[in-house]
């Protein structure tokens, strides 16, 4: 059973957990945002007490935690999201994905998903076009996709 536990109730342990795969090479080289320290981390999740635009959350596949997704810049009609495993974990990029749908069309209700995705992150890229993700424009590093909910 998949269960999301939002970054503003992590206890000191999880927090540190997050930090440590956020900071791991495997998952910091696609990221837009390198290496930082813990207590930037901690502000950050602090941060997100006051930020109705910004929702972070840590996944759980029963209590093993499984990776992390994200919304910012959520609004009525769309989001972008972010997903990352926990480093080494293989296959389960689908159930964040699922959930990552989920909750934006279920719980936030947003008509489109978006990401921004670099274009050598080849394994994300697979992911995205398997869930019927579509290019809407690029630039010299990165592709911007979206999904248009189809759930009315």
């Amino acid at each position: 059973m998949i269960t999301l536990k939002i970054f503003t109730e992590l206890n000191e342990q999880e927090i540190t957990l997050v930090w440590q795969w956020r900071n791991d090479e495997k998952v910091n080289q696609f990221m837009h945002t390198k290496n930082f320290d813990i207590k930037k981390h901690k502000n950050f999740i602090q941060s997100l007490k006051q930020d109705k635009t910004k929702k972070y959350f840590l996944v759980f596949d029963k209590n093993e935690s499984i990776g992390v997704i994200d919304f910012i810049n959520i609004n009525q009609q769309s989001c972008y999201f972010g997903l990352y495993a926990k480093p080494d974990l293989k296959g389960v990029g689908q159930t964040l994905m699922d959930e990552v749908k989920k909750y934006a069309f279920e719980i936030l209700k947003v008509k489109e998903l978006k990401a921004c995705v670099l274009k050598q992150n080849a394994k994300a890229l697979k992911l995205y076009f398997r869930n019927n993700f579509t290019i809407t424009k690029e630039d010299e590093n990165f592709f911007y996709i979206a999904l248009v909910n189809s759930i009315k």
